[in-house]
């Protein structure tokens, strides 16, 4: 079989699932595997045919009808690992299932995403970014001046609740903020 690059207008050909992103930058869900997070985009793939066969309960909750035979055989894996998937997906509280009866399938509901705010999860280079005039200047405040060449007197200056040792404080105008960053 022959390599064939995709040509510009072919794309956007293929029908995708969807991952949400969170599942692999929220801490919440560091315990969540790759097969785990796969089997969350096929269940939430699977929402749509639920919709379709009408299968919504009566507090108007959607649920599916998904064996572990199919999740086996889509995953292209055994059972060993889609079982400790599905528990791990139970464990987040991204599904809920309830037991059918012997050798029948489980009724699954799919749980949405616990979305923390976006300012636990942001490091220094993107709040940096962030728009707003104080938002520059709070990360560069406290910048270490331990170094030979300090010759400031902000080393030996007391804080009496706070520990700020080492520290120098950086002060900026307007103009000087402006010119840091061009965002």
């Amino acid at each position: 079989m022959d390599f064939i690059p995709y040509k510009v207008n072919e794309a956007l050909e293929n029908v995708f699932y969807q991952i949400p992103k969170e599942l692999l930058l929220n801490p919440i869900y560091n315990n969540l595997d790759s097969n785990s997070i796969l089997l969350y985009g096929l269940l939430l793939d699977r929402l749509s045919v639920s919709m379709k066969n009408k299968w919504i309960d009566k507090d108007g909750n959607i649920y599916l009808i998904y064996s572990r035979k199919e999740a086996q055989k889509r995953l292209k894996l055994s059972d060993k690992p889609v079982s400790k998937a599905f528990k791990r997906l139970e464990e987040a509280k991204l599904i809920y299932e309830i037991r059918s009866g012997f050798k029948k399938n489980n009724i699954i509901y799919v749980g949405k995403i616990n979305h923390t705010s976006v300012e636990k999860t942001m490091n220094r280079i993107m709040s940096d970014s962030r728009n707003g005039q104080t938002t520059i200047q709070e990360s560069e405040n406290v910048r270490c001046s331990n170094n030979k060449y300090n010759k400031n007197n902000y080393n030996n200056i007391f804080y009496p609740k706070k520990s700020f040792a080492n520290y120098e404080q950086r002060i900026y105008t307007d103009e000087e903020l402006e010119s840091f960053y061009c965002n």
